[in-house]
């Protein structure tokens, strides 16, 4: 009897209060991501999201999926949506929305 209850004060309270600890600490919440900084990595996922779709755009037109007047109609839209997040990122609006197609679909290849 003395065995069991030696076990118990060895391995059962330390496995209690390690199962028990989560519990304890659900309430707490992480810390909180800057509003600001948030903000702009969902604008790079929405720009990255842009120039994938102007890529594959731009394959399943090479491969015959798309009619010209379709392709010239999607590609309109793509790139001003495109332009409008590129600029959001980029207060001056400088970058050129081919350059970065460019240099996205070329990083694309190589992996």
């Amino acid at each position: 009897m003395l065995l069991i209850l030696l076990w118990i004060l060895l391995l059962g309270i330390p496995l209690v209060v390690y199962l028990g600890l989560p519990l304890r600490f659900r309430g707490r919440s992480m810390p909180e991501i800057d509003a600001a900084e948030s903000d702009i990595q969902r604008l790079y996922r929405e720009r990255e999201r842009s120039y994938s779709a102007l890529a594959d755009l731009d394959e399943d037109y090479e491969v015959g999926k798309l009619s010209d007047e379709d392709y010239q109609t999607l590609r309109a839209q793509l790139l001003e949506e495109t332009a409008a997040v590129v600029t959001q990122i980029d207060s001056s609006g400088v970058i050129s929305v081919e350059e970065e197609i460019e240099r996205y679909r070329r990083t694309k290849d190589k992996s």
